[in-house]
């Protein structure tokens, strides 16, 4: 067995592997396009006399906690040829990429699980959810006009104005991707998707939507505000396509109000969980992260099964965060996989000491959950 990184000329045997196990086809025509996001990934393979029998891409992103950005691993296109699954291929892909992103800096990961308990066996937990709204075209009733103006753009018009509107949105949450030119026009506006923005009565945008007219459908993946103006501008756009549409379906955050602004707030909703994170390197991502209100000092002992550097005990006191070489009984208890629910906004630690996840003093929690965020997670992007 030997495990690498692919070669631009290896590409194709990772296209094949994808599209057998992801079971969709990539036109010719496309091909260009997916070498040329393919450059920008790290793609690693595990092979077996030359032939490729498992990979995945690990995407170099940046996610926002507490308006603090930190590099990101993004995990993706895991997949082994069913002939050679079962034999620990993805296992050991997994510490690579692990060891890899380490060395690379990026102290957190992020991936969409095809089965969440897999992945939690190698220390990623649950930390967005969203909602996933569907409205018949009775529920589209529209407010009142508000000031300001609707305007549809174009990929040639740029995504700054996007760009303000999310990045304004994204103060109030943890965990959101920051999103670069390329992010915009190849992940988020992917064919057929249009951008349509607002701006108040005095020209400065505060809202988006990103969305899609097919099969009487109008298909709403973002719904981005930062003001109740915007809010209202863009939902009075989604009830403009009545004459058009049968069905109305929108993604949001999962602590998204809007059945609650309805008229008829039974609608179909399904809550569903979305994205899992990792920690990468624990001491590295205690250093980085912006703990607040800090009076004394608190312990953290973490457990990490799958990456062994992260086994120890942690001080976090004012600004300066120490690692420990011998146990402190004190200490507040958990795994790698509890410490990121806690600390990128998914989970209180009230309830993670509650529900048995935390072990510790009472009066230790209270400070825990005092000096760390209390924004939600959410995330709305796919890799």
């Amino acid at each position: 067995m030997e495990r690498r990184v692919l070669s631009e000329s290896e590409f194709e045997k990772s296209i094949q592997l994808s599209q057998y196990a992801f079971q969709y086809i990539v036109k010719k025509e496309d091909l260009p396009k997916r070498y040329e996001m393919m450059k920008r990934q790290e793609i690693w393979g595990e092979f077996e006399n030359e032939e490729l029998i498992s990979k995945l891409h690990i995407h170099s992103l940046e996610i926002s906690i507490e308006n603090q950005r930190f590099p990101m691993g993004g995990i993706a296109g895991v997949a082994t040829w069913p002939e050679h699954r079962r034999k620990g291929s993805v296992t050991r892909l997994l510490q690579q990429a692990l060891l890899r992103m380490k060395e690379n800096g990026q102290s957190i990961s992020l991936l969409h699980p095809f089965n969440i308990q897999f992945y939690r066996r190698f220390g990623w937990e649950l930390t967005a959810s969203v909602n996933k709204y569907t409205l018949n075209k009775s529920d589209l009733v529209r407010y009142e006009d508000v000031p300001g103006t609707i305007s549809r753009l174009t990929e040639k018009d740029g995504n700054e104005l996007l760009n303000t509107v999310y990045e304004g949105w994204f103060r109030t949450y943890n965990h959101l991707l920051v999103r670069s030119d390329y992010w915009w026009n190849n992940h988020v506006f992917t064919e057929g998707y249009n951008r349509i923005l607002y701006k108040d009565e005095n020209g400065v945008p505060t809202g988006y939507l990103c969305c899609k007219v097919a099969d009487k459908l109008l298909d709403v993946q973002e719904f981005v505000y930062v003001s109740d103006d915007a809010r209202r501008a863009l939902w009075n756009f989604i009830c403009q396509h009545d004459s058009m549409v049968d069905k109305v379906k929108i993604i949001a955050p999962s602590n998204d109000q809007l059945p609650f602004l309805l008229n008829n707030p039974r609608i179909h909703q399904e809550h569903y969980p979305y994205f899992m994170a990792r920690i990468v390197d624990v001491e590295s991502f205690l250093k980085q992260y912006p703990f607040k209100n800090m009076e004394g000092r608190l312990t953290l002992s973490i457990t990490d099964e799958k990456a062994e550097w992260n086994n120890g005990t942690f001080t976090i006191d004012e600004d300066v965060v120490t690692r420990d070489s011998e146990t402190v009984a004190e200490a507040l208890a958990m795994d790698v996989q509890t410490l990121a629910a806690a600390l990128l906004g998914s989970q209180k630690p009230q309830f993670l000491f509650t529900c048995g996840k935390v072990k510790g003093k009472q009066e230790d929690i209270e400070q825990f959950e005092e000096i760390i965020t209390n924004k939600p997670a959410a995330f709305l992007d796919f890799f």
